[in-house]
């Protein structure tokens, strides 16, 4: 596999450091060849630097993609809307031959050269089709039998499509193809592909915002899942901390929040604590202690053997 850089953005190393932790675990324990880069700054954000200055967002996304472009390797991140935001400039500087020339020739200043060889991966697609199925699963020590996932893809996952080309937009599969790897099972619910309404927030709608979260989490408790499974801090944030809020109110929804990450560190074999579930907002202890009860059945553990052997693994 070619070397790759990962981009954490702003929001997980500053609010979620623990995700970030998540993350180094299982790239590390998959023996996967990645390398922190010095020089990225914020992605930047669409919302709030695209509707002020447009020009600048695409120029400070240009010197970020430079920064691969020059050491010949492909960006990984773990955040939705960085990959987003960067693909967008990308796809729309490429374009314009007139606009990358106008933001080559800026960039010149500050010794950078904007090319768009390298390739730009969110952690879902990235584990799906880099990785592999088939490498994920032989991994795993102790997979998911018996525990109920809804998927929580997020907007910009796949959006925009054209730029991206992650997964279907209307139809996404990979992050439910994932969990099955894992063992889990992938729950359909009917406002799965529904916003989570953080962006609500940063425009001081917070009322608005937590009423979507509150619709979607209240289909969830009433589904009876297990847990949330999601990849994007910005989603993280508005149900894992949100829904904290909310429960300091007297409204208890109950449904703890788990990044991809966590859920396979802890299929590998690493604890809780390693991966900074202890982080978590919403307490994980029901999930992990249900899983534990689940796997711990002897029929459970032979069927996961005999599974695995048919795969071919080491077990």
């Amino acid at each position: 596999m070619k070397e790759f850089a990962v981009f954490w953005g702003c929001t997980i190393q500053a609010r979620f450091p623990f995700l970030e932790k998540s993350v180094r675990v299982v790239l590390k324990g998959m023996n996967l060849p990645f390398r922190d880069m010095d020089g990225f700054t914020c992605c930047p954000e669409k919302s709030l630097v695209n509707n002020i200055d447009h020009g600048l967002w695409l120029l400070t996304a240009a010197r970020n993609i430079s920064l691969v472009d020059k050491e010949a390797v492909d960006l990984v991140s773990p955040c939705t809307g960085c990959v987003s935001n960067l693909a967008t400039a990308k796809g729309e500087i490429l374009s314009n031959p007139r606009k990358e020339g106008e933001i080559n020739s800026l960039l010149k200043e500050v010794g950078r050269e904007f090319k768009g060889t390298s390739r730009l991966y969110h952690l879902v697609p990235f584990f799906h089709d880099e990785v592999g199925i088939q490498k994920i699963k032989q991994s795993i020590k102790r997979d998911f039998s018996g525990m109920r996932f809804a998927v929580h893809y997020g907007c910009h996952m796949m959006r925009p499509s054209h730029s991206l080309k992650n997964d279907d937009p209307l139809e996404p599969k990979k992050f439910d193809n994932l969990i099955r790897a894992l063992g889990g099972e992938s729950v359909e619910y009917s406002t799965k592909l529904m916003c989570c309404g953080q962006g609500l927030d940063r425009v001081d709608q917070h009322d608005r915002a937590l009423q979507m979260a509150r619709v979607k989490l209240r289909e969830l408790k009433n589904t009876g899942v297990d847990a949330m499974a999601l990849c994007c801090p910005s989603c993280f944030l508005q149900f894992d901390n949100n829904q904290h809020l909310m429960e300091k109110e007297g409204e208890r929804f109950n449904v703890p929040v788990l990044y991809l990450t966590d859920l396979m560190g802890l299929a590998m074999g690493y604890t809780p604590q390693a991966l900074g579930l202890d982080g978590h907002r919403v307490d994980t202890e029901p999930f992990l202690k249900k899983w534990k009860e689940i796997s711990s059945r002897p029929s459970a553990a032979a069927a996961f053997s005999e599974g695995m052997k048919k795969e071919g693994s080491f077990i």
